[in-house]
């Protein structure tokens, strides 16, 4: 009788991780808006210590923070809009789409990054190799190439009723 009811409350558990709700995996747009947000948030937080750590002067890292504000919030704006929709329409962020996102949106956002971080590194830590004056026209040449793209693949992803490309 001891036997059969330690069974019994063994078998009466919490619910796991996987039966939550919360614990649904977000679809491609849900993983690809959370990417751009950390990824920016990052190279803002990165820069930040890079200026505590005298990797940029004052001047440098106002213009610096000027350039990546404006990129940050224009990504931000989208994905949170798109987050935003959550609320009023709960399975946005949980659904999976038929069309899987293509491979080369995951790594041009993650190349993007790279690029951007390699560039505000070597400023910071080799301003021998790479001046300011360097490190702005890289990110000027970065941002007008590849920011054609994402912002044209932020636009496909987060518009309103439009399925990921």
């Amino acid at each position: 009788m001891a036997a059969t009811q330690a069974t019994s409350t063994t078998t009466t558990q919490a619910p796991t991780e996987s039966a939550r709700p919360s614990a649904l995996p977000l679809g491609p747009r849900g993983r690809i808006a959370k990417q751009i947000l950390i990824y920016h948030f990052i190279l803002i937080g990165a820069s930040s210590v890079y200026y505590l750590a005298q990797g940029f002067d004052f001047e440098e890292f106002t213009a610096l923070i000027g350039i990546l504000g404006p990129i940050t919030a224009m990504y931000g704006g989208a994905v949170f809009r798109y987050i935003g929709r959550s609320i009023t329409e709960p399975n946005v962020m949980k659904s999976t789409n038929d069309t899987p996102v293509n491979s080369m949106v995951k790594w041009l956002v993650v190349g993007h990054f790279i690029t951007v971080m390699t560039l505000i590194s070597l400023k910071a830590f080799a301003p021998n190799l790479l001046s300011y004056q360097d490190m702005i026209i890289f990110l000027t040449l970065v941002e007008s190439a590849l920011g054609v793209y994402m912002g044209n693949i932020i636009l496909a992803l987060f518009e309103p009723g439009k399925p990921p490309a």
